[in-house]
């Protein structure tokens, strides 16, 4: 890292292995694991024989050039989606410092409807996670996936996770699943000890019960795409009006892959709801929605650098993602994507940038900007 700022992306994926969950889970619940297949020229993901996903295998095509989708001969294709070597290098080109770790067969856990397989899937991909970034946990920060059919066992893995010392907690913007609504105070339960314990639930976009292809016909890539915002207004909606968010100050949300602009009107229109419609609002909160989402709600900016506009309000929550590996984000023009939105921006100061490309989420999730360049460095003298 070098005459730039700390860049912290907080929404990259690794790829796990291939059959971490089918040679994992015991036979009986086989019906439940996760795969992907290449089948036909397409990726496809699978719970059990049930097919959840079908996308073009050469995805990468379309941004980086045609024939270089698989194989590691071109440089623009990223390289570190399982190879934690070549991802490395890939951040350092890319000028990444450290990154928040999702899932990619792993996104889809939270539609696991049966209780011991989602369990087991959980803590399957939480004890592999945490344990392939062993020595690097500044650099990168693995967020742990809990089960989606009880709050007992959901909270029972949380536990667990936290004790191991996981900072990022997944939980869908859509909670589905026979789980109630975030409304309900007992995800009081759920949110209380998380913030006490220091740890952010991070929501990524399409999971859970989320609609990716809620129409079909003309323009219904545009508006799948766009309106995976609303998801997270809904979640932030439900946990600020119905409590939970202010009964436990210490909690905190991030939204991966919906867009951040919506922070301000969101807030806004909730502000004057709480007001305008007084009579009929339950629970009467502590704070005004608007503070409550500038205390505890983050969103990540991507392309869509113009979101920093809402900055005057809003520039402690939030904060920057590439999308490593995944064709949609940023990679492997970060630093021009970066360099000519901020162009755009008004009177952006230096300051200003620094803190939502990277010393915000070192805040949030606790980690070192110096120990993980010292981290990359001793990994890379190792695996030399």
């Amino acid at each position: 890292m070098t005459n730039r700022p700390f860049t912290f992306s907080c929404d990259a994926h690794v790829v796990e292995p291939l059959d971490l969950y089918t040679s994992n889970l015991p036979a009986h619940l086989q019906d439940y694991a996760l795969s992907n297949k290449i089948e036909d020229n397409f990726l496809c993901s699978y719970i059990g024989n049930t097919q959840v996903y079908r996308i073009p295998a050469n995805i990468f095509d379309q941004k980086v050039g045609a024939g270089v989708s698989f194989g590691d001969a071109a440089l623009m294709k990223p390289r570190g989606s399982r190879d934690l070597r070549k991802r490395l290098e890939d951040m350092e080109r890319d000028g990444i410092d450290a990154e928040l770790i999702y899932p990619t067969t792993g996104l889809l856990a939270a539609r696991i409807t049966n209780r011991e397989a989602a369990v087991a899937t959980a803590k399957i991909w939480n004890d592999w996670v945490w344990d392939y970034f062993d020595g690097l946990r500044n650099k990168f920060v693995p967020a742990a996936f809990l089960p989606l059919t009880g709050f007992e066992e959901l909270i029972a893995e949380m536990k667990r996770c936290l004790a191991k010392g996981f900072k990022a907690l997944m939980l869908p913007p859509i909670a589905g699943n026979g789980m109630p609504a975030y409304n309900d105070p007992g995800w009081d339960a759920v949110f209380g000890p998380a913030g006490e314990a220091g740890a952010t639930f991070v929501m990524h976009t399409a999971t859970g019960e989320a609609q990716i292809k809620a129409v079909g016909g003309p323009g219904g890539a545009i508006y799948n795409y766009t309106r995976q915002m609303c998801d997270a207004i809904d979640a932030t909606v439900l946990l600020t009006a119905g409590g939970v968010l202010d009964r436990n100050p210490k909690s905190r949300i991030m939204f991966a892959e919906c867009g951040a602009a919506w922070l301000l009107p969101t807030a806004e229109r909730m502000d004057e709801v709480y007001h305008g419609h007084s009579p009929f609002v339950k629970p009467k909160l502590n704070r005004l929605p608007s503070q409550i989402v500038k205390d505890q709600v983050y969103a990540t900016f991507q392309n869509d650098v113009g979101a920093l506009d809402i900055r005057r309000e809003y520039l402690n929550t939030i904060v920057f993602s590439s999308d490593y590996p995944h064709s949609e984000g940023t990679f492997p023009f970060t630093q021009k994507v970066l360099k000519e939105g901020f162009a755009k921006i008004p009177g952006i100061t230096d300051q200003e940038i620094a803190q939502v490309l990277g010393l915000n989420a070192a805040k949030v999730f606790q980690i070192s900007p110096q120990k993980a360049a010292q981290e990359s460095e001793q990994y890379l003298k190792a695996a030399a």
